[in-house]
Formats: structure tokens, C-alpha cells, sequence
């Protein structure tokens, strides 16, 4: 018992969890009670891995989706992302794509099998009909006879995974089974205004690493890389109405979502989207990647089964489209080349930024941009970036470029006047030193850094809202 000096104390202030960046592990009947009475949130990896997935995995993730269809709820992004990535090769013909690169690499092995057998033996100066060479041709066609079963095998395998009907929507089983389950649990859009406000606004976000989804503006076109902020936004708002914890199902496990996983100690959400959250709509938010679902569902819904091979399917496919950890495909001085000479014939303006940001180490301010494009003072940069996201795309269909290059020109925000008014234009680390060795002393290199001092600023021009 308190002794009476104890009880006449004031209350206790904080306790070791209440701060912005402490982690209470979330336990079972945490994520009973967000399976009975919070929102599940799904991601655009969770229904698109449906078309990656093999028949075991896609039924045990729809039964598990199933048992939880009233607590469901899907931000509209997602279904815009859904819709615009589906028929890409890499999701509904994910088996026969994935058999095609195995293939493509077994060829390889072949061939540099042989290469490698032929420089050897021009090497030791070995000659045709001596026993060793037939030993060594016997054995290489061994070798490409077990490569064409392994072929057959893959090729096999794949045929026997790929998923019937997609090519039309009413024969196609994913969208029959999503269908109704997500019948009236899709959320509205954005208005065009609160669009273009949320794309300026993530960018603004990735200038500061502000989660989540700063990391995709390092290589995709600012409308594209606003994808998780715009689904972001329109979570905060559903959650804020509906006055419930969140948890979201996303393979998306790249940084600007979660703390990394340390050891034993599992993956949890950046601790800056807890705390918006949190401010924003007064709830919890919680996360689980599609297989992490598949797993606690199977442990807290009576009655549901889960095959542990589907469990380390969805883990293997973790990443799905927007959260895959690919390498990116750095420029090249002729990728670059090409990319450059075309934007310029078309959109010289921007080309001219790229040029004179490489020569000013990086970037170039906002008044240097009016000068180099001939701007009149009273023209917005809004939209400034759109033509090389445009040229990007063109190039990447006629193969010139691969689509997983950086992008290469991104707006600088904030100055004193106005944090979202843009201040300049960046581009990557890695093509200011390939510009320069591709341009440097000839045209279009500038002759100087091109800088305009302050007092020569265009009037109004910083409010660009680019994209």
C-alpha cells in the first residue's frame, strides 16, 4: 500500500511507451480483434499475386480473404494500380514469363559451357579426333541434352500453373472471385484537385525521406512514384471515418514502409506512419505481409486451414509489383545518348535542364530554368517533368530503354516564401559524370553554370506543382 506522502503526489506522467518512436509488439488478440471489429486494408500485390500465385496458394489466400470480407476495404488506388498493372507480362502471364527467363539463362549456360570448352582446348592446342576431344564433345552434348529436359520439365511446370481465361474479364477467375468479395468495399477517388495537391505533396514528402514511398521516386516518373502516398492519404481519411485500427497487408517491404527486420525481432511499420496515423484518425495501425496474414488467420479464425506451402509461396513472391526489391538498371552513356537527343528534338527546354544541371553538379534553381526555356515570368513550371516521363515511356516500348532507369529530372521543393513552391530541378548522382563525359566542351553544354542571381527572378513562376 502507498504510504500517504506516495498518494498526495501528483499522477505519473509518461511510461516507457508513450513515445513517438517505442514499439509495443502487437499480440494475438491484437490482430483477433482487428480481424473482428478493424479495416483490412489490402495492398495492390495482394490481389495481383493472385495471377502469380499456383492454384494452392491463390485458394488458401481467397478462403482467408474470404473469412474476412466485412472487415475488408480497398483504397481506390490500389484498384487503379490493379487495373493498370494486370495484363502486364510479369503478373497475368507471370509462370510462362518466369519459365522463358529460365530458359533464356539455361541457353546462356550452354553457351558459355561451350565457349569455355572451346578456348581450353585452343589453349592446350588439343586437335580434332584425339581422344580427350571426343571425351569433351560427348560430354558437352550430355550436357545439352540434360539442359532440354530440364526445358521440358520448366516449360512443363509452367503450363501446368499458368491460369486459364484471363484474357477476357468474364472468363477470368481472379477477377470472378474478387468480384463479389469486393463488391461496395472499394474506396472513392481523390478529386482532381486533392490529386494533384497529394502528387505535389509526396513529392515534397521524398525530399525529406518523409514515409512512405520516397524510395520509388529515385527511379519512376513523380506520378507513378506517388502511388503509396496517394494510397496513403486516402487510408488516413477511411480510417479517420471509420474510427477503427488499420492493418494493412502490403508485400511491399521496402524501407519507407518498414523498420527492417533485425534477427529474430519481426518487421513493423515506420514508427512515422504509426504516429500519423495515430494524430491523424486517433487509431493503430498494424501491418502483415500477404503471407504473415495467411499465417495469423490460420491461427485465430476457427475452422480455416492454411497449406504451409502457400505460406512460403506468398513469401517468395514477396514484393509483388510496386514493393518488388529489383535492381535497378543504371544509364548508360548510349541509353543516355539516345534518351537525351530525343527529348531534345521534341522538348528542348528540358533537355537544356538536364544538360545544365550536370554541369552545375546536380541541379539547377528555378531562375535558370526560365532562362534556359525562354519562359516569360508570368508562365507556371507545372507539368515540367510530364515530357520526360512521356519520352521515357516511348523509348522504353521501342526497347531503347529497359524502364527500370532512375528517373532522370525531379522537382526541388520549398523555399522561404512557400515550402511547396518549387525551387529548382535535380537529377541522379550517377548521370551528372556520364553527361558530363558524354557533352562537357561541345553542344549543348553551357558555357557557365547559367546561374541568374536572385534579383533576376521571374515573378511567379515558383508555384509549379510539377509532375
Amino acid at each position: 500500500m502507498p504510504n500517504d506522502a506516495q498518494s498526495d503526489r501528483a499522477p505519473l506522467g509518461r511510461g516507457i511507451f508513450d513515445c513517438d518512436g517505442a514499439h509495443r509488439s502487437p499480440l494475438a488478440e491484437d490482430y483477433e480483434r482487428l480481424f473482428q471489429t478493424g479495416m483490412v486494408v489490402l495492398d495492390t500485390n495482394v490481389l495481383l499475386n493472385l495471377y502469380r500465385s499456383n492454384e494452392r496458394t491463390r485458394r488458401d489466400t481467397l478462403a482467408v480473404l474470404d473469412r474476412l470480407r466485412d472487415r475488408l476495404w480497398v483504397p481506390h488506388q490500389v484498384l487503379t494500380e490493379f487495373w493498370r498493372n494486370r495484363e502486364s507480362k510479369s503478373v497475368r502471364h507471370h509462370h510462362s514469363t518466369k519459365a522463358k527467363e529460365t530458359s533464356t539463362a539455361l541457353d546462356r549456360a550452354r553457351r558459355s559451357a561451350q565457349d569455355a570448352v572451346d578456348r581450353w582446348v585452343k589453349d592446350v592446342r588439343l586437335k580434332e579426333g584425339e581422344e580427350v576431344t571426343e571425351r569433351i564433345d560427348e560430354g558437352l552434348k550430355a550436357l545439352g541434352e540434360a539442359l532440354d529436359r530440364l526445358r521440358e520439365t520448366i516449360d512443363g511446370q509452367s503450363q501446368r500453373d499458368a491460369l486459364a481465361g484471363t484474357a477476357e474479364t468474364h472468363t477470368d477467375p481472379v477477377l470472378t472471385e474478387l468480384e463479389p468479395l469486393l463488391d461496395g468495399r472499394i474506396g472513392e477517388p481523390l478529386s482532381a484537385a486533392d490529386h494533384d495537391k497529394a502528387v505535389q505533396e509526396a513529392q515534397e514528402r521524398a525530399t525529406q525521406e518523409t514515409p512512405p514511398g520516397y524510395e520509388d521516386f529515385k527511379n519512376k516518373p513523380p506520378e507513378q512514384a506517388a502511388g503509396d502516398y496517394l494510397l496513403w492519404v486516402q487510408l488516413l481519411r477511411e480510417a479517420k471515418d471509420r474510427a477503427c485500427d488499420v492493418l494493412l497487408v502490403t508485400g511491399d517491404v521496402k524501407k519507407d514502409w518498414w523498420h527492417t527486420r533485425d534477427g529474430d525481432i519481426p518487421a513493423r511499420p515506420r514508427s512515422e506512419l504509426v504516429v500519423e496515423l495515430r494524430e491523424h484518425a486517433g487509431v493503430r495501425l498494424c501491418m502483415l505481409t500477404p503471407a504473415e496474414l495467411l499465417t495469423r488467420a490460420e491461427e485465430l479464425i476457427e475452422g480455416l486451414q492454411v497449406d504451409e506451402d502457400s505460406v512460403s509461396d506468398l513469401e517468395q513472391l514477396r514484393g509483388g509489383d510496386r514493393g518488388e526489391d529489383t535492381i535497378e538498371a543504371a544509364w548508360s552513356a548510349e541509353s543516355l545518348r539516345d534518351f537525351v537527343a530525343e527529348l531534345g528534338k521534341r522538348y528542348p527546354a528540358q533537355a537544356k535542364v538536364i544538360v545544365a544541371a550536370a554541369a552545375n553538379g546536380g541541379s539547377v534553381d528555378r531562375a535558370t530554368v526560365y532562362k534556359l526555356a525562354g519562359y516569360p515570368g508570368d508562365r507556371q513550371l507545372k507539368g515540367f517533368t510530364r515530357p520526360v516521363s512521356t519520352v521515357s515511356r516511348e523509348l522504353e516500348d521501342l526497347g531503347v530503354l529497359t524502364g527500370e532507369e532512375p528517373f532522370l529530372l525531379h522537382t526541388i521543393y520549398g523555399s522561404v516564401e512557400e515550402p511547396s513552391w518549387a525551387t529548382g530541378f535535380r537529377i541522379p548522382d550517377e548521370a551528372v559524370l556520364l553527361l558530363r563525359e558524354i557533352y562537357e566542351g561541345g553542344a549543348p553544354w553551357p558555357d557557365s553554370h547559367w546561374h541568374v542571381p536572385e534579383d533576376d527572378d521571374p515573378k511567379g513562376a515558383e508555384h509549379s506543382g510539377s509532375q
